[in-house]
Parts: structure tokens; C-alpha cells; sequence
């Protein structure tokens, strides 16, 4: 009689027999069989991602030595805090600041303004201030005549640069980041190395333009203040800011302007024709000599054409003639 599965003897041979494990030799370490690979070596990084380390090194570098001199810096109220203190310009003394050497016809040219790389005879600045001039950067320009010159100025900036209807069509926001609202050219004494700062009253003669809120004209005064500003009719104009008869120049997007100095005489240019003449009167705040008081004439010293840049968003280009 068979025996029935559930009593029947158990079976010799296993229903399911485990698989037949090799035997490893004794003194041999576990994993070290000839199907092991050594492992391969790690392949050296590319010259773009040592580069994007030494970046990525050298920005937190950076935030750290800015959070340091953040601790050092004297907080102060508003109304007694100074331009420069805000900004921190002209910190001559950091090593991590690299001055970038004139180019082209730019004899001086401060940290604050940015010169074009490929196209020396374009400049650019940021700030935030559109209504009041205060100075941030200067730039300097080689001349070939030191009797006669002409520094010839063209606002830039397309859509960001408009005039008049154009400037009132757009909207608030495009109104809101409109640049080239401020600019002082004319020349600067030889022996006067511009800093960037307040170099307006002490450095030689300037035409402050500010374009109006409706950028249709453009405000002209000249510096230093206590000198006056001659039409072509022989009308005069003040040059105190806080005066209502100031000069007004129509304002229009490619204008040329600039300046012309000849025979100690400096002149405002619009489109290469004069329109206004800085008539000098009296020694100014740094203790400049009147010069030739009857006939307005500058000091007799060497001059340069130069431009003074405000802390206003700001881009122009500059050729010497």
C-alpha cells in the first residue's frame, strides 16, 4: 500500500534543494576573488569646474571680508550721515578693488564710473538720486590743442532715454526707470586730480544740465555758483540753484551737447552751435583767482575737458575734438 503524502516516511531528497555553495579556501579574505575589479580612479576635474570652485572660494571670501568691515562700520541718523560715508567710494585702501587703467582719449577716470570695455568712449554709472547733483565720479580727457577743444557729449540708453511725448506715453514703471537725468561737463584744472567727489567747486568751470520732471528742457547752472551764465544776446542767468531764472535748454533724445573752450572762454554746445557762455566773476569756494572780472574770463592756468557724474543712473558718450 502507498503511503499517503501527509504520513508517508520522509523522502531522502529534498523537495527543494539549497544550492551548492563553493567552499572558500582557508586564509583567504572574503571578496578578494579574481571577478573583483579594482576600483577606478577618480577623473580629474575639467578646467571650467576648477574654475567655477576658485568662484565659488572666492565669493564667500568676499561675503566674509564684507560681513567684517560690516562690523566696523558707525551706524548714524540720516541727517547726519555724509554722501560718502553712504556709498563707502574711494577706498583706496582695499586690496581686493581692482582700477581698471584709462583707455582711449581718458587722461583720469575715478572707480565709480564704468568705461566701456570695447568702446572706450562709452561710460556708465548707477545710482538712485534724480532730483539733487551729488557728485559721484569724474572722468578727465586728454586734449591736443590746451588753448582750443571741444568735448562733445551724447546721452544713451534707447527705451531708457526718452524725451518729451515719448517720455510722457509710457507708463509709470517705464517713467520710473528712465535714466540721464543729470550731468556736469566743462574743464577741470591740470593741477587738480579729480576725486569724484565735490571736485565741482574747486577743480575749474562746469554746466550742470538737469532735465525737468517732464524731460521737455533741460536746466543749466553753472559751477562754481557765484558765476554767472551770457546767451548769445548778452543776457545774463544765475547760477544759484535755489534761484527760479536759471537757463533752459530743449531737451530731445541724440542730442549732442557739450562744451567749447577757447581763449579762457568755455561755452555750452547744443547740436556743435554755442548757446551759452560761463562768464567768471569772483573767486570761488576754493579760493580760485577772479581772473579777468571785466570780461569773464577763467584764470589763466592749463585746463582740461572733464565730466562730473551724479549719483543717478547715468550713460553717455564722450568724444574729444
Amino acid at each position: 500500500q502507498r503511503p499517503s503524502p501527509r504520513t508517508g516516511p520522509a523522502s531522502s531528497v529534498p523537495r527543494h534543494p539549497a544550492r551548492a555553495q563553493p567552499r572558500r579556501p582557508a586564509g583567504r579574505p572574503l571578496g578578494s576573488g579574481s571577478a573583483m575589479q579594482p576600483k577606478a580612479k577618480a577623473k580629474p576635474p575639467s578646467k571650467e569646474e576648477q574654475a567655477a570652485e576658485e568662484a565659488k572660494e572666492a565669493a564667500v571670501a568676499a561675503r566674509a571680508a564684507a560681513a567684517e568691515r560690516a562690523k566696523q562700520v558707525v551706524c548714524k541718523a540720516p541727517f547726519a550721515q555724509e554722501w560718502a560715508e553712504v556709498l563707502d567710494a574711494n577706498d583706496d585702501d582695499d586690496p581686493n578693488v581692482y582700477l581698471r587703467p584709462p583707455n582711449g582719449q581718458v587722461r583720469h577716470i575715478t572707480q565709480e564710473v564704468d568705461q566701456d570695455y570695447y568702446d572706450p568712449k562709452v561710460f556708465r554709472l548707477d545710482g538712485k538720486d534724480k532730483s539733487w547733483f551729488l557728485q559721484k565720479g569724474a572722468v578727465s580727457f586728454h586734449r591736443a590743442d590746451a588753448k582750443k577743444f571741444r568735448l562733445e557729449v551724447c546721452f544713451l540708453g534707447g527705451e531708457k532715454s526718452r524725451f518729451g511725448d515719448e517720455y510722457a506715453d509710457l507708463s509709470r514703471a517705464e517713467q520710473h526707470g528712465t535714466i540721464n537725468w543729470l550731468l556736469m561737463i566743462g574743464v577741470a584744472r591740470g593741477s587738480h586730480e579729480l576725486t569724484g567727489y565735490k571736485d565741482c567747486k574747486s577743480s575749474g568751470f562746469y554746466f550742470l544740465l538737469h532735465c525737468n520732471y517732464r524731460r521737455t528742457h533741460w536746466r543749466v547752472i553753472g559751477c562754481p555758483h557765484n558765476s554767472e551764465l551770457q546767451d548769445l544776446k548778452g543776457a545774463s542767468y544765475t547760477c544759484n540753484p535755489q534761484d527760479g531764472s536759471q537757463f533752459e535748454l530743449l531737451a530731445s533724445e541724440n542730442q549732442q551737447l557739450g562744451i567749447e573752450f577757447e581763449e579762457r572762454e568755455v561755452w555750452l554746445l547744443s547740436g556743435g552751435e554755442r548757446v551759452l557762455r560761463g562768464f567768471w566773476t569772483h573767486a570761488n569756494e576754493g579760493g580760485q583767482d577772479a581772473g579777468d572780472a571785466e570780461d569773464g574770463k577763467l584764470p589763466d592756468v592749463e585746463y582740461f575737458p572733464a565730466i562730473l557724474t551724479s549719483n543717478c543712473p547715468t550713460e553717455f558718450s564722450a568724444v574729444v575734438t
